[in-house]
C-alpha cells in the first residue's frame, strides 16, 4: 500500500467523525484536569485538597462494572429513535453538558464537597461516554480503518484537553470572565460530540464465532436444568454472556494477574508527577501566561509529536521494547521537574521540562493503548478494554490522589524524586511480562511441532 493510499483512510467521513467523538471524550478530561485544576490552584486550597479532587474521577476506575450493561441494555424510547450505541452516547453527552455547566456554579473555597460531588458526576457520565465510544469506534470501523480511527480519537481527545488548559487561562487572565461563564462555554463544546453521534449511523452488532459457540454451550447447560420460567433462562444466558464470560476468558490466560498489575503501575510515577503541575508552577512564581505559553502550549505540541514517534517506535523495535523505552523516558521526565525546582523561574527551562514530559507521555500513551488493545479478545472487546483502561485510570485518579500529602511532607524537590522511584515497578513488571510471553511462545512452538 502506497503512502497516498494509506493517507486516504483519514479522509473517510466515518473516520473523521471519530476525531469529533474523541474531542467529546476529552471534554470531561479537560474540565477535570485542566479547568478545574487551574481554578482550585488560583484559590486558597492546599496541595492535599487539590490532589484529592483527582479521586472524584473514581468512576473512570470502575467503569468495567457497568460496561457490560451499557454494552447490552437498550434504553426505552431513545433506542427506537437512535439505536443502542447512539442512544447511550447521546444520553451521556447531554448529562455531561448539564454537569459541566453546574460545576461553574459551585464554590470550592466555601463548599468543597459540593464541587467534589459535581466533579464526580462529570467523571461518571464521562466514563459512561467512553464505554460507548470504545465499542462504537471498534464496531463502526473496518479492520483497515482501526489504526487511523484510534489515532484521530487520541488527537481529538488531546485537543479538547488543551482547550481546557490553555484556553481557560487565556480567557480568565485576559478577559476576566467569571468561572460560571467559562464552564457554560465549556459545556457547549459537548455539542461537537452530539453532532458526530447524530451524523454517524448505528453500527452493526456482529457476533464472533467464539462468542456464538460460548452462547450455544451455555444454552445447552440451561436446557439440562429444569427452570419453570423461560424469562429466567433468558436472563441467565444474557448475564453469563455479558458479565461472566468476558472476565472468565481473561482469567484463564497465563499470567493474567501480571497484566492487571502492569495496567495499574505502568504510569504510576508519571500520573503522580502531573497531578499538581499547575500548583507547582504557580508556587515557583511563574506568571499565568508563561505557564500557558512556555508550559502547556509547548507541552501540547510535544505531546502530539510523542504520539507519532510512539507509533513509529512500535513499528521499528516492537511493542515490548517500545514500552520499556517509554517507561524509562517517563522516569527521566519526572527528574526534570526536580531540576526545574533548582533552576527556578526560567521560562525556557519550563518549556524544556514540559516538552520532554509531554513527549514521553505521548509516546507512552500510544504504546500502552496498543498493548491493552492487543490483550483484549475480539469477542469481548468492550468489557475487557473497559477493565484494563479502568485499571489504568485507577492509577491516574486514585493512586495519584495522595500526591498533595506527599508534597506537604517532603517538599516539591523530593516529591518528584519519589515519583521517579515509583516508576520503577512498571519497568520491572515489563520484564515479568516478557518472561511470560517467552513461555507462551515456547509452549506454542512445542504444540505446533507435536501437531
Amino acid at each position: 500500500m502506497s503512502t497516498l493510499e494509506a493517507a486516504k483512510v483519514y479522509l473517510k467521513p466515518k473516520v473523521i467523525a471519530i476525531l469529533f467523538l474523541g474531542f467529546s471524550s476529552g471534554v470531561p478530561y479537560g474540565v477535570l484536569t485542566g479547568a478545574l485544576s487551574y481554578w482550585v490552584s488560583k484559590i486558597d486550597l492546599s496541595p492535599s485538597d487539590i490532589s484529592l479532587l483527582a479521586a472524584a474521577g473514581l468512576p473512570y476506575t470502575i467503569k468495567f462494572l457497568w460496561s457490560p450493561f451499557v454494552d447490552q441494555l437498550k434504553l426505552p424510547v431513545l433506542h427506537k429513535l437512535f439505536g443502542q450505541r447512539r442512544s447511550w452516547l447521546l444520553l451521556s453527552q447531554v448529562m455531561l453538558a448539564l454537569s459541566i455547566m453546574l460545576l461553574g456554579f459551585t464554590l470550592p473555597e466555601v463548599n468543597y464537597s459540593q464541587t467534589y460531588i459535581v466533579a464526580f458526576l462529570i467523571a461518571l457520565f464521562g466514563a459512561t461516554q467512553d464505554i460507548v465510544i470504545d465499542g462504537f469506534r471498534i464496531e463502526v470501523l473496518e479492520d483497515d480503518e482501526q489504526a487511523a480511527g484510534a489515532a484521530l480519537y487520541i488527537y481529538g481527545y488531546r485537543i479538547a484537553g488543551i482547550i481546557f488548559s490553555i484556553g481557560v487561562i487565556y480567557l480568565y487572565t485576559l478577559l476576566d470572565i467569571e468561572w460560571s461563564t467559562l464552564f457554560i462555554i465549556g459545556s457547549s463544546l459537548m455539542g461537537v460530540g452530539m453532532v458526530a453521534a447524530l451524523y454517524m449511523k448505528e453500527p452493526d452488532h456482529k457476533v464472533t464465532k467464539e462468542k456464538a459457540q460460548i452462547h450455544e454451550e451455555f444454552e445447552k447447560v440451561l436446557q439440562r436444568q429444569e427452570f419453570k420460567s423461560r424469562k429466567f433462562k433468558e436472563y441467565s444466558a444474557w448475564f453469563y454472556m455479558t458479565v461472566i464470560a468476558p472476565f472468565k476468558e481473561f482469567l484463564t490466560r497465563r499470567g493474567w494477574y501480571v497484566f492487571l498489575l502492569f495496567a495499574v503501575f505502568y504510569k504510576l510515577g508519571d500520573s503522580l508527577a502531573i497531578s499538581l503541575q499547575t500548583k507547582y508552577f504557580l508556587s515557583l512564581g511563574f506568571d499565568d501566561l508563561v505557564i500557558a505559553n512556555s508550559g502547556k502550549a509547548v507541552g501540547f505540541w510535544a505531546l502530539l509529536a510523542g504520539f507519532a514517534v510512539g507509533g513509529a517506535l512500535m513499528n521499528k523495535v516492537g511493542l515490548w521494547k517500545a514500552l520499556l523505552i517509554c517507561a524509562v523516558l517517563q522516569l527521566v521526565s519526572n527528574l526534570m521537574f526536580s531540576a526545574l525546582y533548582v533552576v527556578g523561574t526560567n521560562a525556557y527551562f519550563l518549556a524544556a521540562t514540559m516538552g520532554f514530559e509531554n513527549f514521553a507521555t505521548g509516546m507512552g500513551a500510544t504504546v500502552l493503548v496498543a498493548y491493552l488493545s492487543l490483550l483484549c479478545n475480539r469477542s469481548f472487546t468492550v468489557t475487557q478494554f473497559a477493565l484494563l483502561s479502568a485499571l489504568n485510570q485507577f492509577t491516574v485518579k486514585i493512586l495519584s490522589s495522595p500526591s498533595g500529602y506527599i508534597v506537604e511532607a517532603s517538599g516539591w524537590f523530593w516529591f518528584f524524586i519519589i515519583t521517579a522511584i515509583l516508576a520503577v515497578p512498571g519497568i520491572l513488571l515489563l520484564y515479568w511480562i516478557k518472561s511470560i510471553e517467552d513461555i507462551n511462545t515456547k509452549h506454542s512452538n512445542l504444540a505446533n511441532e507435536q501437531s
